[in-house]
């Protein structure tokens, strides 16, 4: 069993779309429960009204984590994997950047994903029988990008506690990796706002020459789409990388600056 945080996004509907497909049940997990709600009931009527819930669930809430936790157990059993792929993006340079916009990037994307994860763990621990925690971070956070320090800064601890719970998970079979992209545009709630006006701004374009830009930016020259982020996920979630732990996976059509090393 699945449970996917930014599960009415592009991505995390993507990855739900994935799991399902081999067999997984999957409990959707957004901020927005009407918007989760819907895109479960979109499923349900491919996969079976038995293998998909959803939950809204605030990642910056003790309370609502735990209550997303409870029912996942009461709906499936328990948990197996965990895709935590909450997100929210934001550009300023340093001098405009708020100690408000640079707390939410970090309780979101940092202190986020600390409390979804702190839940897995409780729970896999509990279990007994190992799992899968993917992390769905960014190329931003290996490489540094302009008028985005904040984001950039959040994205890297995103990597680094993942590389920390791979360390502590390792006696249970509690395998913990991550999986960066870089500029997935369709399907997106983050560049559908300030975001994509302000990347826009950055590099001086619009919305088509951006997506244009990105995909000229990258060795291989092509758009990263949300499927792609998905099959990333799957293979971290599943049994083909079951003696893989502590990995970033990039998912960005090839960047230099985003090469681990």
């Amino acid at each position: 069993m699945a449970l996917v945080t930014g599960g009415a996004g592009g991505i995390g509907s993507a990855t739900a779309e994935r799991l399902l497909r081999d067999g997984a049940c999957v409990m959707l997990a957004d901020i927005d429960g009407a918007a989760a709600q819907e895109v479960a009931t979109g499923m349900a009527r491919v996969y079976g009204a038995d293998v998909v819930r959803a939950v809204a669930m605030n990642v910056t809430d003790e309370g609502q984590v735990a209550a997303a936790y409870a029912a996942v157990a009461v709906e499936f059993g328990g948990v197996d994997i965990l895709v935590s792929n909450a997100g929210i993006a934001s550009s300023a340079p340093i001098e405009e950047t708020t100690l408000a916009l640079w707390n939410r990037n970090m309780d979101i994307l940092s202190t986020g994903y600390f409390l979804v994860s702190r839940a897995a763990f409780r729970m896999l621990r509990a279990q007994g029988i190992g799992g899968s925690v993917i992390f769905v971070a960014s190329k931003n956070g290996l490489a540094a990008s302009p008028n985005a320090a904040a984001y950039c800064t959040a994205k890297a601890a995103e990597i680094h506690l993942a590389r920390c719970l791979a360390l502590e998970g390792a006696e249970a079979g509690i395998r913990v990796n991550v999986v960066n992209p870089d500029a997935v545009l369709r399907g997106s709630k983050i560049w559908s706002g300030e975001w994509l006006d302000q990347r826009a701004s950055t590099y001086k374009t619009d919305k088509d020459g951006l997506e244009e830009m990105y995909r000229q930016r990258s060795m291989l020259k092509r758009s990263v789409l949300p499927e792609d982020i998905a099959e990333g996920v799957y293979f971290f979630a599943s049994d083909l990388t079951a003696k893989s732990t502590g990995n970033i996976l990039n998912v960005d059509a090839g960047n230099k600056e985003a090469f681990t090393r």
